[in-house]
């Protein structure tokens, strides 16, 4: 279900917070109370149908979702959708983005708070080729490194903190493809080892890979958030379907060949290939099942993480506001879904 008023992303972010009242009326607000059987829930996700999001897909064709009485729709992100206008608008109940264009929507003043994570480690990584890797920050020195333009203020930051000057490495932007680097035009190009990393190795190119977490620069991907007023008035709604999500992710991870096959044929976008989704979900998987995941369960969250990102976004001027964990994050929803 949906909203049909659907406000610009400026004026979003002009009314910021206050934007929460003007969509307390929604239909489906108060309606997760009680259980009801195949309450419909919208979930946008950040990027297009892919194996990453193979545990939601595993979650509908086990039956996990309608086992707790949840009727999902996940809607294709993309390069030219803004998945938290989308979410804060109301045009989808829940969403995931990496926990970065959250810290930054919620310093804009958009409600939004993170109930769970995919990916514990981010697999964000300085990846170069495995004949002239970069092994080090110092290594970058003198080297041309691909970024986007969003995280080049971390990596500036990272560059600073190992010694070196900011024009000791010359930084351009990056493209979803990292065919440069293989062309010899980058030296190192900045991306995910299980997306933009997997791309390389199925074209037969060996690489190394330098994760960004391991330097200092932690990240979460595939990071799940709701609007507060949606999460506070349906909590059991949310709880629910954290719960179908957890054994979706359970059923994924251990059905590698299966989730991937049913992604090519049935549930992603078109055009996948078979063995880049494979090899995604299985190099996804150390990253998935790290840290809280390995204690606390599938999709927990790491409060003292997040606490340390939105330190460094402050250091690099990205958070200007006095922003706690508990303004970004409310672990009781993934809690009781792993406890109860």
């Amino acid at each position: 279900m949906t909203f049909k008023h659907n406000p610009t992303r400026r004026r979003l972010l002009k009314t910021g917070a206050s934007a929460a009242a003007g969509f307390v009326a929604a239909p489906w607000i108060g309606l997760g109370n009680a259980l009801a059987q195949d309450k419909p829930l919208s979930f946008q996700l950040s990027w297009v149908k892919s194996i990453q999001y193979g545990g939601f897909f595993g979650g509908i064709e086990k039956g996990t979702f309608k086992k707790f009485g949840i009727d999902p729709t996940f809607v294709s992100g993309g390069p030219n959708i803004d998945p938290v206008a989308n979410v804060a608008a109301g045009q989808s109940q829940l969403g995931d983005r990496p926990i970065g264009p959250l810290i930054v929507a919620r310093e804009k003043g958009i409600p939004i708070k993170v109930i769970g994570t995919i990916f514990q480690k981010s697999p964000y990584s300085i990846m170069s080729l495995a004949k002239t890797p970069i092994k080090s920050v110092q290594e970058m020195k003198g080297k041309t490194i691909a970024v986007s333009t969003s995280g080049k203020p971390l990596m500036l930051n990272l560059i600073m903190d190992a010694g070196l000057k900011p024009d000791d490495v010359k930084i351009v932007p990056s493209a979803p493809d990292p065919a440069a680097l293989v062309s010899g035009q980058l030296d190192g190009y900045c991306g995910y080892v299980t997306n933009q990393g997997v791309m390389l190795k199925t074209r037969g190119v060996e690489i190394y890979a330098l994760n960004a977490q391991d330097l200092g620069l932690p990240e979460t991907t595939c990071t799940i958030y709701g609007r507060e007023d949606f999460l506070a008035a349906n909590r059991d709604l949310v709880v629910r379907f954290l719960k179908a999500a957890i054994e979706g992710h359970k059923w994924a991870l251990s059905n590698p060949e299966t989730i991937a096959r049913l992604m090519v044929d049935k549930y992603g976008a078109p055009g996948l290939n078979y063995q880049a989704q494979l090899t995604e979900i299985i190099e996804s998987k150390p990253y998935i099942e790290y840290g809280p995941a390995t204690t606390k369960g599938l999709l927990a969250l790491d409060l003292a993480l997040f606490g340390k990102i939105i330190e460094i976004y402050r250091k690099v001027g990205m958070v200007k506001t006095d922003m706690k964990v508990a303004d970004l994050c409310d672990a009781s929803f993934i809690d009781a879904a792993l406890t109860s």
